[in-house]
């Protein structure tokens, strides 16, 4: 169902996805020089570490969005169809892991004009993605619930996205911040899922300590989602 989102939206377009990732690379191209500037940074660093943030919090910002009408903008499948709950949750993240693979290719490409350090670290990549995918999955899960029940939640949820990018390190490091408030900004906890999926990828291991705050955000979070959906999941066809 994620695919044939892709294939409907770019239906008839020579270049499909890509007109994405060409999108996506104008921005980088505009923002890169001019943050990179802004905060004083080395452009060779700069430039991947924004490429890769951008791309990531496209991927995470993006599904969560989606999710506060998963169950709503599948009605005429709920109501017509017996289908588990889940596969629509599952359609929306399955979209958007294609657009971030295409995206990547923008990272590919500075590979070999950037002098990037990447070595076997980026082999965490995968098992960074995963875990950060089961934690969008939970969460998926509650603002499906959520933003079906109470309308007004949707219009919340997207300001509270936009809110969370310029609170995440994307356009800035945490280095930029006092040692003594460095730690604050991992109450963010797209802070952890961004350092476990693009560190990896420019030479770097995270620390052992952010995986473990991952991992506990994730039975954290899915226990709830799993409380919360056990209770009210027979109720949402009769929301939408």
């Amino acid at each position: 169902m994620g695919w044939q989102d892709i294939r409907l939206r770019y239906r008839r377009s020579k270049i499909g996805p890509f007109w994405i990732t060409i999108s996506m690379a104008i921005t980088i191209a505009a923002m890169g020089p001019l943050y990179g500037m802004l905060f004083k940074n080395d452009l060779n660093t700069f430039i991947p570490r924004l490429t890769l943030g951008v791309i990531l919090w496209g991927y995470m910002s993006g599904m969560m969005n989606d999710f506060s009408d998963s169950f709503a903008g599948s009605a005429h499948y709920i109501r017509q169809m017996k289908l588990p709950m889940s596969l629509f949750i599952f359609r929306i993240m399955w979209r958007h892991t294609i657009i971030m693979a295409h995206n990547l290719v923008i990272f590919i490409i500075e590979l070999f004009v950037l002098p990037i350090a990447v070595n076997w670290h980026a082999l965490l990549f995968i098992p960074g993605i995963v875990l950060v995918a089961a934690n969008l999955f939970w969460i998926g899960v509650l603002a499906g619930i959520f933003c079906t029940r109470f309308r007004d939640m949707q219009p919340i949820v997207s300001n509270l996205i936009s809110l969370l990018f310029f609170v995440t390190p994307i356009l800035w490091n945490v280095d930029q911040l006092s040692p003594q408030r460095q730690h604050l900004i991992y109450l963010n906890p797209f802070t952890g899922f961004l350092d476990i999926t693009r560190q990896p990828l420019l030479g770097q291991l995270p620390p052992t300590w952010i995986w473990g705050f991952a991992t506990a955000t994730l039975v954290i979070g899915s226990a709830c989602a799993l409380a919360l959906f056990s209770r009210y999941k027979h109720r949402i066809a009769y929301w939408i």
